[in-house]
Parts: C-alpha cells; structure tokens; sequence
C-alpha cells in the first residue's frame, strides 16, 4: 500500500474529519507519515471561512499540484469551489463534507490516476466510531453538520447546508470509543450545538444527559452555540455547565452589538436577548466565556461599532475572536453596497483588539490565589512546561515536565497573562 501526507486546516469539526480520514486510510492499509516529500499521496483537509484562509488554501494546494504531488483535496473549498479545483487542480481527487467516508476509494483513484468526484448532499454520517486522534487524550466528536441559520456573511453554511443531528446512538459509541482509547476530554463540535436535535425530536440536553452517565473521569468541553438556539435551553445549560464532568466553559458568537448590524447579518436575535442569555448563564460560578466579533460589517456605522463597543465593556467576555469583515462568495454580504473602506475596517479591528486585551488580561488576573484541581494535557516550550485545563477551561502554565500527561493536580495560580495563568502545583 501507500504512504500518505496529512495537512488538517479550519475549524474543530475539520480537525474530527481528519482524524477519521486517517483512520480510514491507515486501515485500508495505507500508512500515515511525517513528510510530503516522500509521500505517495497528500491529504489536504481544508477551510474557506475567511477569504485570507480561501487564498491561503488555494496557494497551498497549487504549490502542491506543480510539485506534482498526488492529492485528495477535502472539506469545504472542493465543496463550494468544485469549479476552481477542476480548473486548476486538474486530476485532483476531490472529497466533499458529506463523503469523509470514501476517502480510501478516493485513495485508490489518485494512485491509479483516475479521477474521483465526491461532492455530492449526503445525510448519513460516517458510521466507523474509531480515530486517528493528533491529540490522543483529546477525543472530538462532531455531533451535527449544516445549521438552521442564514448569515448573510457565512460562507460555511453554503458547504455544509442545513441541519443533520447525528443520531445519538452513535454519539455515546464514539464517546466510549474515545474514552476506551484514553482521552480525558470530550469536544463536542458542530456549527451549532445547542440546535442539536431540531431535526431529529432530541436535544442537546439528552446528549449532556447521556455522556455525563458514562463512567471514567473526563471533561465535556461544549462547542460554539447561537444565540438564538441557546437562550430557550439556558437553564438546563447553567445545570450541566456546573457539573463535574462539564467544562465551565461556552462560546456563544456576538458578532455586533448594534440591533441593526445584527438584523444586516440576519443574525437570529437581538443585543437584549443575547445579553438576557449571558445574565442567565452567569448564575454558573466562574464561568468562560468565548465570544466572536466582526469588525466593519457593510452598513456598519461609527454609532453602530461604538454600541458593540459598549457591549463587550458591560459583559467583559473572557476571550474574544475578532474578524475583519471580509466578502464570501455567494453571500448576500459580498452584494452590498455599503461596504467600508478597508482603513475603517482594519481601525476597527485594532480598537476592539485593545479593549479585549484589557479585558482579557482584568479578568485573568483575577485568578491569582486561586487553587483547584487542573487536567495536563501537552508540553510547551521544548518540554519544559505542562499545559493544563482546570474546571472553567482556563489555560493554566506550569514550569514543570514531570507532570504525568493525562492526570489531575492540584494547582495555584500565581499569575495571570493576557492568554493563560502562571500556576505552580501544590
């Protein structure tokens, strides 16, 4: 059999893609290795989510065709830009969201120089449970694809299309699966987990019910969830964020805090329900939480952008990702014609960068003196440091190398940086 090379780019759930593509090469018998230049084939799972990423995307892979690499594009761009791939990848095999699973069949076509087409709407998921994990205590599981959602700026629901929840059966396999193979977190992933079940009469709330049952000592670390999906399950989340097994943690996107941009986005709800949602999940003791922001939406105002201001200053997130707004092909966005010069964009971005450095580097500090129970998970900085999580999914720093990767400590945080905390173990 062959050799092959894996490049894994994008979201989380892109990452779970990989990881059982792998799986699905290696035990159709090829082996995985450590460098393209002596591979038989590359893997090149991709992302489009930013047009800076789409151009990254397409540099890499037309660098790869004329080194004449034998090559499975996959994911996202294959899926929205069949066009472009065919036109200027001629002969690559193209795997889209919904066929993960043919990866081996697309395997044996490149290597036979056949070409192999795989992007058309599939519902079923994969059924194979088992992963090639490129974190092994980290097991990810990718509970839904597509979303009930319209942005007018998102690129990704036109790869991934509408709602599938995949059937909770197969959840809780996974779940044991990864828990059998020795991950000590479980990531649930999707575009939107709290509209988990929408389309199939479950929940999110009978699959928090279902793993938190599983024996083993593990973390749940909950994936991004709107806004509009959440806020009716919010008591049940403030529950389950509180127990044991479940980070303290949640990313729920903003994106504006003007009513106006939101109803531009064709966002689902409004700044007042979105913070009425925060207020409600604060009744959780030291709760995380992620939020995301785009900076110079078409139509954005001075006023506009200074109520977003004011909002991240009210509800001071702990972490905050910010995007400069850029057009996505095929979105309604990309057709405005109240776009912003790309200076006022770009201020922007840097004003709201600010503020969140602030805010960020406030509330990390108040960690300082706390102690409490931290999972290690890798090593940083040529081995000398341990990384680990504790319960509210604060990234915590500690110069030590013996810890065992995989166990708890008992930790005290001495410092807190603008993107982690300095502890040292009791």
């Amino acid at each position: 059999m062959a050799n092959f090379f894996v490049e894994s780019h994008g979201c989380t759930a892109n990452t779970s893609a990989t990881e059982l593509m792998t799986y699905l090469l290696e035990a159709s018998g090829h082996k995985r290795i450590s460098s393209k230049d002596v591979a038989d084939f590359v893997l090149v799972n991709t992302c489009v989510v930013k047009a800076t990423t789409e151009n990254r995307m397409k540099s890499i892979l037309q660098k790869y065709y004329q080194e004449q690499i034998p090559m499975i594009v996959t994911g996202c761009l294959p899926q929205v830009m069949a066009d472009w791939c065919t036109k200027h990848l001629p002969n690559v095999a193209l795997v889209g969201v919904d066929h993960f699973k043919d990866v081996s069949a697309a395997a044996e076509a490149v290597l036979q120089q056949r070409e192999f087409v795989a992007i058309s709407r599939e519902k079923a998921f994969c059924s194979e449970i088992h992963r090639y994990r490129q974190s092994p205590l980290t097991g990810i599981i990718e509970i839904s694809k597509g979303c009930l959602g319209q942005c007018s700026y998102c690129i990704v629901k036109i790869a991934k299309g509408l709602l599938v929840s995949k059937p909770l059966k197969q959840i809780i396999l996974e779940a044991k699966q990864a828990l059998a193979d020795g991950c000590k977190e479980l990531w649930l992933t999707s575009q939107d987990l709290a509209s988990y079940g929408v389309d199939s009469g479950s929940s999110l709330i009978a699959v928090l019910k279902e793993l938190t049952a599983l024996n083993g000592s593990f973390w749940i670390r909950l994936g991004m969830m709107n806004a509009d999906y959440a806020l009716p399950i919010a008591d049940e989340l403030v529950s389950f964020l509180q127990h044991p097994k479940i980070y303290s943690f949640v990313h729920i996107p903003l994106q504006s805090g003007s009513n106006k941009v939101l109803k531009a986005m064709k966002r689902k709800y409004t700044v007042e329900e979105f913070e009425q949602l925060i207020t409600s999940l604060r009744k959780v003791p030291r709760l995380t939480i992620s939020t995301d922001i785009i900076a110079g939406f078409p139509g954005e105002t001075e006023n506009d952008f200074e109520e977003t201001l004011e909002v991240l200053r009210r509800i001071r997130f702990d972490i905050v990702n910010i995007s400069k707004y850029g057009d996505r092909k095929g979105t309604l966005a990309s057709k405005s014609r109240e776009k912003l010069p790309t200076e006022i964009v770009k201020q922007r971005s840097r004003e709201v960068s600010a503020l969140v450095r602030e805010m960020t580097l406030e509330k990390n500090r108040k960690w300082v003196g706390w102690k409490g129970e931290a999972l290690a998970l890798k090593r940083e900085r040529e081995g000398r440091w341990t990384l680990l999580r504790n319960k509210s999914y604060k990234l915590v720093a500690v110069k030590d190398n013996s810890l065992i990767l995989g166990n708890r400590y008992s930790v005290q945080i001495e410092e807190g940086l603008k993107t982690r905390l300095l502890g040292q173990i009791l």
